[in-house]
């Protein structure tokens, strides 16, 4: 290792290295800069070429260019000797099996599922057809290093032990499971590949190496009901709350166009390198974070988010919103046709999607757009844009930017400015606005005809993860739907009502990201389930009165009525 740690830094100057992220000037024999690590006027940060080290001296932080790159890009200095190596064009000699320690087993054993994965896609025309009818290229698809996972209960499993990984490595890299063991019972159970019949995609750090997967579903499996998309779990190298699809690729790209794409799906994001926008990255398998803005912020302030088109993108987009806009992020918003995703205006029409990107508007201007175009009245208007609209504007933390768009939104309802800087000043005090908004907080998950699916599917998740809410959801679906409904509800759902269950967990756990997110929404389900359960008790005694009345009239059609309406309501009660 000492070796090629030698030949890149003879290759490489540090200055050269730094001079990618800091604008240096030379001074003398030193070079200068503004510190990467802080925010400064006066530079503080300095580079000696000749012994090849740097000093912030407004932090204290020093060392050589790997020290650096782990540094900028919160890489371990493997890491950042595989950045460095690609940067000088050095090949860094892989160890055996046996010769490594657990972390770097996990990424060699992920390294070779990856190819093994690329290997079974070119043995699966059906699969390669489905992406190329999406628009990608077979240079995409190489660049990404995309594949399938043949639908065989252990093929990986056996591949990989056979190059010498053990069970235990695969399991730390979640390319295999154990399926769950039957209460009581202390029988081992072989394991199994995690993916089956799905096109996968490699989730890779910033320096290139893979450290997960997402599958798509391809081949359903006969009789089961699966996810659209099946991430790896969180272990010792992936961390989804940090993990930003792409950004091993984006890097250069965003500082070279000056601004990052987000976006959502692998796909749009593939797609979007393909058109030339190769500063595009997307969360994997969560929304947006706090940890990934403190990443995003190191490489530019300057943001355009470009989720899908339809109620959930747009709410993503609020929440982005949220967490960017207080960290100084300049955050403009693509705004695509409604129903429309990123992937699809590519597909369909490439210069629509450039001119969208081209005309990306502040995400202030944006949802009060939105909320013009789809709230008719005037005065409901003004409420959204005060409940939705002025609680991002607080968040901003430049009193200069705020008192722009204040001027903006006085100008657009044709009020008076410091009649919204006083609702400004409201929400700033006490964090929340005069009155909720309609348009993108109310939940679909509190109709009635998607709860049972909704619980269901949140409970089997949750049971599924071994996480200790599920008797929690068990018993608030048993308190609103039966113990019977609960025990029968896979077998006697159709279908159709089983896609839908998915459907329903899937958008919850994508709405709702964190946990005090859903342990929140779980808490309100509950206390309105009580209400209904109470609202219906009424009902229940209102109807027994009215029959004793019909009985005592001998009212016998009333009597028939109102004994098939106590059946009905009797199931809710039980």
């Amino acid at each position: 290792m000492s070796d090629t740690v030698r030949e890149i830094k003879e290759r490489l100057s540090i200055v050269d290295v730094v001079g990618a992220y800091v604008k240096l000037t030379r001074a003398g024999k030193y070079w200068k800069g503004l510190s990467p690590f802080t925010k400064e006027r006066t530079p503080s940060f300095f580079v000696t070429p000749d012994r090849g080290l740097y000093h912030c001296f407004s932090t204290g932080k020093g060392g050589d260019m790997f020290t650096f790159v782990e540094e900028m890009e919160s890489v371990d200095f493997k890491g950042a000797l595989k950045i460095l190596a690609d940067k000088a064009g050095v090949e860094i000699v892989r160890e055996a099996p046996g010769e490594r320690d657990e972390r770097a087993d996990v990424y060699a054993a992920l390294a070779a599922a990856t190819e093994y994965f690329a290997d079974a896609l070119i043995k699966k025309p059906e699969a390669l057809q489905y992406l190329t009818k999406r628009g990608l290229s077979a240079e995409t698809i190489r660049t990404w290093r995309i594949g399938y996972a043949p639908k065989e209960w252990r093929a990986l499993k056996e591949v990989l032990m056979g190059q010498g990984y053990s069970e235990a490595t695969l399991l730390k890299a979640g390319l295999v499971k154990r399926p769950d063991a039957e209460e009581g019972s202390k029988k081992e159970t072989a394991s199994y590949d995690r993916f089956r019949g799905r096109i996968m995609f490699p989730l890779f750090d910033v320096s290139g190496r893979v450290i997960a997967f997402s599958g798509r579903i391809f081949d359903e499996e006969p009789g089961l009901q699966s996810a659209k998309y099946l991430n790896s779990p969180e272990g010792v190298l992936f961390d989804k709350s940090r993990a930003l699809y792409g950004i091993h690729e984006a890097k250069t790209g965003i500082r070279t166009l000056g601004f990052t794409m987000l976006v959502e799906g692998q796909v749009d994001l593939v797609l979007a390198h393909q058109v030339g926008y190769k500063n595009t990255v997307a969360t994997s398998g969560t929304a947006l974070t706090a940890s990934h803005v403190e990443i995003l912020k190191r490489y530019s302030q300057n943001i355009l988010l470009s989720y899908d088109g339809d109620v959930a993108g747009i709410r993503a987009t609020h929440r982005a919103a949220e967490l960017l806009l207080p960290q100084g992020m300049n955050a403009k918003v693509v705004a695509l046709p409604p129903g429309v995703d990123p992937a699809d205006c590519i597909q369909s029409n490439a210069q629509v999607f450039k001119d969208a990107v081209k005309h990306a508007r502040t995400v202030i201007d944006f949802f009060v757009a939105h909320i013009l175009n789809t709230v008719p009245d005037p005065r409901t208007q003004r409420l959204e844009i005060g409940s939705l609209v002025l609680p991002l504007v607080a968040k901003i933390p430049n009193a200069l930017e705020q008192s722009h768009f204040v001027t903006r939104i006085a100008e657009t309802l044709g009020v008076e400015e410091r009649v919204v800087q006083t609702e400004l000043d409201k929400v700033a005090r006490t964090g929340q606005a005069s009155a909720a908004p309609t348009a993108l907080v109310q939940d679909p998950f509190f109709a009635e005809d998607q709860r049972e699916k909704l619980l269901y599917g949140i409970w089997r998740t949750f049971a599924d993860d071994a996480d200790s809410r599920a008797e929690m959801v068990r018993t608030l679906f048993v308190g609103v739907f039966g113990e019977e409904r609960f025990v029968t509800r896979s077998a006697l759902g159709s279908h159709e009502d089983e896609a839908a269950r998915i459907s329903a967990s899937e958008d919850f756990f994508t709405l709702y990201q964190a946990r005090d997110a859903q342990d929140q929404f779980l808490e309100e389900l509950t206390k309105e389930a009580a209400r209904s359960s109470t609202k219906v008790k009424e009902q229940y005694d209102a109807l027994k009165r009215d029959l004793r009345v019909a009985e005592a009239a001998g009212d016998t059609a009333r009597v028939t009525e109102l004994m098939q309406a106590l059946a009905d309501l009797s199931k809710k009660l039980q």
